[in-house]
């Protein structure tokens, strides 16, 4: 299956987040015709409320990328972080989008998050990632959206997220998804090769894993000016109980000009993908960091646990690769924090509690809950915006680093997505859905939770314990066991919708064997922890596409 077939003999990897940067094209700047009309007129006249800031000093990143492939795209994040990011927009996608829109207004539910979004603007300021306060209207050009209060994963602490998808003229509908979509990070299925390899190098030692943690990650990013004007913070918002009681006027209101990448924005993730890509790719080809991967703001390895270093800036011992990058960042300005930098066994990583001397990820029974919970919550529902199908699918994407064989459950979620682009769109929740989404829910429950990364690292073509050659036409299907000199044919059925495509029978004929191996006596002796090793030839492409990557159109997938 793709991205499990880990071969002992095969060539490794490197991080996906690295590679995407030998091979992204270079990002973009603002079109010209932006420089015309009200944005820019306003930006002129108040230079002090448009600035481009970052800690991390561009010079002394492009002189350690003089050897990288992608020489435009290296030239193209320098000059963001010199003249700030332009997120793959265009600001008149259509001619109702107005010159400024002001869509701000959402009463909070509490003091606490009141205190906390105000404290934050002025937190903000004083790190100058926002402008000085002004309002409390807005300027022309600009645009602002509702700010929330979100908790931090695995945390009771709260970030500021502006909702760039609120309304009809949101800013997340005036970004490119063809450029944004995409991830860009490193998953367990990138790491898991890695660390199978490690531990066959070094099979008597104990291992411990290490991650350490960037400070304000997507905040590191600046922003041009003419798409600062399109993120304007609103804070002095009152709760939902002082405008009921009417204890608040709209003087209260304290505007401030966002400088940098948010969270909220869809372009985003991509730009701090591409920066944070090109620090990995030094750690990995200028500092020897071979095994580094990247998931957002979390770089994670594996390292013998007696190759240590000491990091006197917090005067401590690590594993010296750990140290080899903090070192790194603190030449390059990248912040991070102490409390952050963390290495054991096992150790949480993205959300998952990985053992590198077991080969073991877990998912945490709180997190196993929720996301239970969720998909039936979302199953039991009538409708829900585009924005939330698209949480729903982030979350269960996620899941597959441990639940891998549950990829077929997106089938028709993905089907009814498709073709819409409206975040706040209310999309009907049909019985296919309802369907998937149970069983997902349904094998979850019944799973341990614990994924044995030993168990998918065999070469199919020499350690299989079953090995079965499928074949079919229009007329019949069959498969051939060697090992048992043993054939097995059937008609096809021509009363079945799909009988006249080839590919719907070589399917299922590759599904037949599946079947048919669940009841070989082979199978006595093998476990969750040593199962049966099965490989299945089949000359069909698109047959060996589906069962590879588990995704199939609905008609496929009942």
């Amino acid at each position: 299956m793709r991205g499990l077939g880990f071969r002992h003999d095969s060539k490794l990897s490197y991080s996906r987040t690295a590679h995407y940067t030998e091979i992204d094209e270079p990002l973009p700047r603002p079109p010209a015709e932006e420089f015309q009309g009200a944005a820019w007129d306003t930006i002129k006249k108040h230079p002090h409320l448009f600035q481009t800031h970052t800690p991390i000093d561009p010079d002394k990143l492009k002189d350690l990328l003089s050897d990288h492939p992608n020489k435009s795209f290296v030239d193209s994040v320098i000059t963001v972080l010199k003249e700030g990011l332009w997120p793959w927009a265009n600001t008149k996608p259509t001619e109702n989008f107005p010159e400024t829109w002001d869509n701000s207004w959402a009463p909070l539910p509490s003091d606490s998050e009141q205190e906390f979004i105000n404290n934050q603007c002025e937190a903000e300021v004083e790190a100058q990632r926002h402008s000085p306060a002004f309002g409390p209207d807005l300027l022309p050009g600009m645009y602002s959206t509702p700010n929330i209060a979100v908790p931090k994963p695995r945390s009771e602490a709260l970030r500021l997220v502006a909702n760039q998808s609120a309304g009809e003229y949101c800013q997340n509908n005036m970004i490119d998804r063809d450029q944004t979509r995409g991830a860009r990070m490193d998953t367990l299925l990138v790491f898991i090769p890695l660390l199978l390899a490690f531990a066959r190098a070094h099979p008597e030692e104990k291992l411990v894993l290490w991650k350490s943690d960037v400070a304000n990650a997507f905040r590191l990013v600046p922003i041009h000016p003419l798409w600062q004007i399109k993120q304007v913070v609103t804070a002095g918002m009152p709760t939902k109980d002082e405008v009921k009681k009417n204890l608040w006027n709209f003087d209260q209101l304290c505007r401030y000009v966002d400088w940098c990448a948010c969270f909220g924005n869809c372009g985003s993730p991509r730009a701090w993908a591409s920066v944070m890509g090109l620090v990995i790719w030094i750690a990995i080809f200028i500092y020897n960091i071979l095994l580094l991967c990247c998931y957002i703001d979390d770089c994670y390895s594996v390292a013998l646990a007696k190759d240590l270093d000491y990091y006197e800036p917090y005067s401590c011992w690590m594993p010296r690769e750990q140290v080899i990058l903090l070192r790194l960042w603190d030449h390059l300005g990248i912040p991070h924090k102490a409390p952050k930098q963390v290495w054991g066994t096992p150790l949480m990583v993205i959300g998952f509690l990985v053992d590198p001397n077991a080969l073991t990820a877990t998912l945490p029974s709180d997190s196993k809950t929720d996301i239970i919970n969720h998909a039936r919550e979302f199953a039991a529902s009538r409708r829900r915006t585009l924005h939330e199908w698209q949480q729903l699918t982030g979350w269960m994407n996620w899941s597959f680093n441990v639940f891998p064989l549950l990829r077929p459950s997106l089938s028709n979620v993905y089907s009814k997505m498709s073709g819409k682009s409206e975040p706040s769109a209310l999309i009907y929740i049909n019985k296919a859905v309802r369907t998937e989404l149970e069983w997902f829910a349904n094998h979850v429950e019944i799973s341990s939770g614990v994924f044995f990364f030993a168990t998918i690292d065999w070469n199919p073509d020499t350690e299989a314990d079953l090995t079965i050659y499928c074949d079919a036409c229009l007329e019949g299907m069959g498969i051939w066991v060697p090992g048992d000199n043993l054939g097995l044919i059937c008609t096809t059925d021509p009363s079945c919708p799909l009988s006249n495509i080839i590919f719907y029978w070589e399917a299922l004929t590759v599904l037949a064997a599946i079947e048919w191996s669940t009841s070989s006596p082979l199978l006595a002796g093998h476990s969750v922890e040593n199962p049966l090793r099965l490989t299945i030839h089949s000359d069909n492409m698109n047959t060996v596409n589906v069962f590879s990557s588990l995704s199939a159109q609905p008609e496929y997938n009942p």
